[in-house]
This record gives structure tokens, sequence and C-alpha cells, in this order.
């Protein structure tokens, strides 16, 4: 068995990146200090006491009050989507249900008959035809 060591060399070199990345890193803070440096000694001292005001700030949290309000208003919701598609009250079923009791029991059935009835019927063959484009293209 012949083996042979191949080395890629179309690849970066390892190491390579995180070169790049510390080169990135130090441009990215570089232009980070030219824009503070741009910014006014006005605005700087506004956004210094606006963080020092946010920082002594007590934390306001929203409780239990707000997370039920919350659920209530979702679970109203889910359910009047769900009342929605459930559609109308099942009704009493039609005057033809009776006739389900006059089909021929299952010691009656014969399955020869029933795939016959399957060939003899082309219209089955035709619906299948015609959804044909909904199925997904198999790889050849």
């Amino acid at each position: 068995m012949n083996r042979s060591t191949h080395t890629d060399t179309t690849g970066p070199a390892p190491g390579a990146g995180d070169e790049r990345d510390a080169r990135f890193d130090a441009a990215m803070r570089a232009l980070h200090r030219q824009a503070l440096e741009q910014v006014e000694p006005a605005t700087r001292a506004r956004l210094r006491s606006i963080r020092s005001e946010a920082a002594r700030a007590p934390v306001r949290r929203g409780g239990l009050l707000g997370w039920a309000l919350a659920s209530g208003g979702v679970a109203a919701v889910a359910l009047a989507l769900g009342l929605q598609f459930a559609g109308p009250a099942p009704q009493a079923p039609p005057a033809a249900a009776p006739a389900l009791a006059e089909l021929p029991s299952a010691a009656g059935y014969d399955a020869d008959t029933a795939v016959a009835a399957l060939d003899e019927n082309p219209d089955l063959y035709l619906w299948l035809a015609s959804n044909g484009d909904v199925l997904p293209n198999q790889p050849e």
C-alpha cells in the first residue's frame, strides 16, 4: 500500500488567523480611539452623567403581575384561535348512517375483488398522474 503525505498549501498557515484577528482588533481599537477624540467634551460629560445616573437607579422588575398579565393575554389569544379553527359544534349524524349497518361483514370481504376494483377504475391513476408534480424529484 503506497502512502504519501500531502500538505495543503492552499489554506492559511496555522496561526495566521490569530494574527489576522489581532490586526483587525488593533485597527478597530484605533478607529474607536479616533472616534472618541472627535466627540465634543460637553457631549462626553453628558454621556458620563447619564451613565452614572443609570448605574445609581434601582433596577425595576415587572414582578409577578406583569408575567401574569402577559400569560393571560397569550392564553386568551390561543383560546380565540383554537375556537376559530375548531369549526361549528358537531350535530346529529345524517340520515344515511343507518345504512352503514347494512354493509357486508368482514367475512364477506374478498381482497382480490378489491384489487380488481382498483384496476378497473382509471380515475385513480389519472388523479395520481395529475399530482406527480407535487412529489419531489428523485436524483438519478
